[in-house]
């Protein structure tokens, strides 16, 4: 779950007709020093409750925070914390809006995430507070296939590229998390 608590935006809404989809341009980093959480989770391929494993991780001005969540209820496994600070977060969020965090497709095909990729990995993003912004927006690792091609969703970012930005910001992502199966 991604939440974004910008108070006052200034928003544009450009429409690229290339590809169908729309963009939301808010100038994230401008808000550094406000009280805006950002976050993105992977949750891994349908299997058993007691075997689902997802992993979140939250970034604000004043921390950073990685998830391992069980089940299908998200039950919190493991959790690390870590301190940040408003001049980190700065870059981190521009970053973020040049790999379109807030891009939404225009028409997506398939909407809603239930039962799609079954084997696959679904990545979730989703705001609050934020007028003309989406609350919630999906992606996952299998393609549209029938639909039309490309990948499944409502989110039009960069997913390897937001990723890895999520990831670059916990230390000891992969010591955290090498014991969790996502498939």
């Amino acid at each position: 779950m991604v939440v974004l608590s910008l108070g006052y935006l200034s928003l544009q809404r450009t429409q690229n007709t290339e590809v169908g989809s729309t963009t939301d341009t808010v100038t994230l980093s401008d808000y550094a020093d406000s009280g805006t959480t950002v976050s993105f989770m992977t949750e891994g391929s349908v299997n058993g409750n007691e075997t689902h494993r997802s992993i979140r991780i939250t970034v604000s001005k004043d921390s950073r925070l990685v998830e391992i969540l069980g089940g299908y209820n998200y039950t919190l496994l493991k959790s690390r914390h870590y301190g940040n600070t408003p001049e980190a977060y700065k870059p981190f969020l521009a970053a973020l809006q040049g790999a379109g965090f807030v891009k939404e497709k225009r028409n997506p095909r398939v909407s809603n995430p239930d039962g799609k990729c079954p084997l696959g990995l679904k990545y979730f993003f989703s705001s609050t507070g934020i007028p003309d912004v989406p609350e919630s927006l999906w992606s996952a690792s299998c393609s549209a296939g029938s639909y039309g091609g490309g990948y499944m969703g409502t989110f039009d970012g960069r997913i390897s590229t937001i990723q890895q930005l999520f990831q670059d910001q916990i230390p000891d992502y992969s010591q955290i998390t090498s014991s969790v199966t996502l498939y």
